[in-house]
């Protein structure tokens, strides 16, 4: 199921950016070619204009995946660390989608998390460096492992 939607991903971002960057050349061609002035107006418009609009969809989307990250900012308990049973083990993830792992009240590791969602699952999900490829919901506020000697992806 995720392949046709990561085709249209794919086809989203290229039509996106890559009109953008055919216009791009386009335009240096008309430049270098100098046919008519009108013409070489017009082509640099349009790449003017779908530039605009490429940037501003990619840093629409940018903000929008920061804010959604918010939520998820904070404290969450852990259940195993490096294989054993933690007790007083917990995450803190923290602004710039990085972690800290705090036993009795020691940071003694770190590592990056960010948000990720799929089709067939609603709303957004934690992803961990070398955590548990499980959904880790924000609202249950708990990690079943982290597993800081296995390489991460």
């Amino acid at each position: 199921m995720a392949g046709p939607v990561l085709a249209f991903e794919f086809l989203f971002l290229f039509g996106c950016f890559g009109t953008s960057i055919i216009l791009f050349v386009y335009t240096i061609y008309t430049i270098i070619k100098r046919r008519t002035l009108r013409r070489t107006k017009l082509t640099g418009i349009l790449f003017l204009t779908m530039a605009s609009i490429s940037f501003y969809c990619y840093y629409g989307n940018e903000k929008e995946e920061y804010e959604d990250s918010r939520k998820f900012l904070g404290d969450y308990k852990l259940k195993f660390l490096d294989g054993q049973k933690c007790e007083n083990c917990k995450v803190t993830l923290k602004d710039g989608f990085k972690y800290d792992i705090i036993v009795n009240g020691r940071v003694i590791g770190n590592g990056k998390w960010h948000n990720e969602s799929a089709t067939d699952i609603p709303g957004s999900f934690l992803e961990l460096e070398n955590g548990p490829k499980s959904v880790i919901w924000e609202r249950d506020r708990l990690i079943d492992y982290i597993d800081r000697g296995k390489k991460s992806k």
